[in-house]
């Protein structure tokens, strides 16, 4: 086996993503790749999240919907490490087929972590 067939492995499968005709491969592949990577990702992206939080001295917990909603998008703006570091936890797991694909078009894909991830956050906290 070698290192591709391993990364695959190790993603979880996501039964709720409804699979459609008129899906774009860039949504395509946002859901066949990126989502599960993301799942599995999941506890070290927290972490990073927590370490930021505390860095920055950002209480989370104890606000409003609206607040952390307006907190977690001035920390991706402000705190770049984090960011970059998030996406970098993503990017690390890809196949080199899947990181061709990366490269088409990274600000796309980049966005598109970036909203995934903050939805993640917002849903756990």
């Amino acid at each position: 086996m070698n290192r591709t067939e391993d990364l695959a492995k190790l993603r979880p499968k996501i039964k709720t993503i409804q699979q459609d005709l008129n899906t774009s491969e860039t949504e395509q592949y946002q859901n066949d790749t990126l989502r599960p990577i993301l799942k599995f990702q999941h506890d070290i992206l927290l972490c990073l999240f927590h370490a930021s939080l505390t860095k920055n001295k950002a209480h989370f917990t104890e606000v409003s919907l609206e607040e952390k909603e307006e907190k977690l998008n001035q920390i991706f703006k402000k705190d770049l490490s984090f960011k970059n570091q998030s996406i970098g936890a993503v990017i690390g797991m890809l196949t080199l087929k899947e990181y061709e694909v990366y490269t088409s078009d990274t600000a796309a894909y980049n966005r598109r972590i970036v909203t995934m991830l903050k939805q993640r956050i917002m849903s756990t906290y």
